[in-house]
């Protein structure tokens, strides 16, 4: 029998203890939407919050340059973040974390010791529509936290940024990966005092259909048995791809929850699709559920050496 555990808090499973949120700061914004994210959820779960920023490695650097600068600069870059969030969230135990190298290496070593991992969306060139860099693709490919993908930026829907009290919207599949995104899911709406938009995009006469039909009963009763007064509604959208269907579906939502490699009934609700066509240009904050499994950050000599120069042993602002 398909059942539902209701954790205390959506980022603190029972029997493990309390980890940090990480978030990525990746330079100075008038607006940091993910830093704001991260730091709510923090305070909520009364979990600890790490920034983490990178400054280019040395042998990236053009030559003449003092790299004592650039990491002062980003010493500073974090100390000014880590001050301005300890003012606006006084509960919140806020640590910080400078890397030498790929921001992406940081933040996937850190992830098996993390709760849960917040970027912001890839920035793309608006005259261009060029998307510049990959560090949330990277990190839903490699966590093994789950991650938060939060649109940058100013946002005129305040469901855009994790505060309205509207819907969170998932997709299922049939697969483990579903499930598991669907009992996030489920705790992540009543935990916003959300209603819970469930969307399968299959077409109705198909196999898949069916054998998502006997899930989804079974999910249902799960649902309702571990938070009874959860609104729960079930669309199943005959018209569009999967990835579409999110799309469609979840423009206003306060979180649209998927799975990382969702391989069920239903073809195409795996990274291939989701990953390019929703994490790309997400329609709202998103959280992808990873699934542990044998993915490795494998750092080279020269990587070890940098970063042994970068991290001083008694340095406050730079963890082990």
């Amino acid at each position: 029998m398909l059942t539902v555990a209701r954790p205390q808090d959506p980022e603190v499973p029972p029997g493990v203890e309390r980890r940090a949120i990480l978030v990525a700061v990746r330079g100075r914004l008038s607006i940091n939407t993910p830093l704001e994210q991260a730091a709510r959820r923090a305070r909520a779960a009364n979990s600890p919050l790490t920034l983490v920023h990178a400054v280019p490695a040395p042998d990236s650097m053009p030559p003449g340059t003092c790299y004592a600068d650039v990491v002062d600069a980003g010493r500073r870059t974090l100390q000014d973040e880590a001050t301005r969030l300890s003012i606006d969230y006084p509960t919140v135990r806020v640590s910080t974390y400078l890397h030498c190298g790929d921001i992406v290496h940081a933040l996937l070593g850190l992830s098996a010791g993390a709760s849960l991992l917040v970027v912001g969306a890839d920035r793309v060139n608006t005259l261009t529509g060029v998307f510049q860099g990959s560090v949330a693709i990277q990190a839903v490919l490699g966590s093994l936290a789950s991650v938060l993908i939060v649109p940058t930026g100013p946002q005129s829907n305040s469901a855009k940024n994790g505060t309205a009290h509207g819907y969170v919207v998932v997709g299922v599949d049939g697969s483990t990966e579903s499930s598991a995104a669907l009992t996030r899911a489920a705790a992540e709406a009543h935990r916003l005092g959300a209603a819970l938009r469930v969307i399968a995009a299959v077409k109705p006469a198909s196999p898949a259909a069916e054998a998502l039909r006997v899930d989804t009963s079974a999910m249902r009763s799960a649902i309702h048995a571990a938070y009874p007064s959860l609104r729960v509604s079930w669309i199943v959208d005959a018209l569009r791809t999967p990835a579409r269907a999110l799309m469609r579906h979840s423009p206003d939502a306060a979180l649209l929850v998927i799975g990382r490699h969702g391989r069920g009934t239903t073809a195409g609700m795996g990274i291939g699709s989701v990953t390019h066509t929703l994490l790309l240009r997400p329609p709202c904050p998103t959280l992808v559920i990873t699934t542990p499994g044998p993915v490795s950050v494998v750092k080279s000599k020269t990587e070890t050496a940098l970063r042994a120069r970068c991290t001083p042993s008694r340095s406050p602002d730079l963890m082990p």
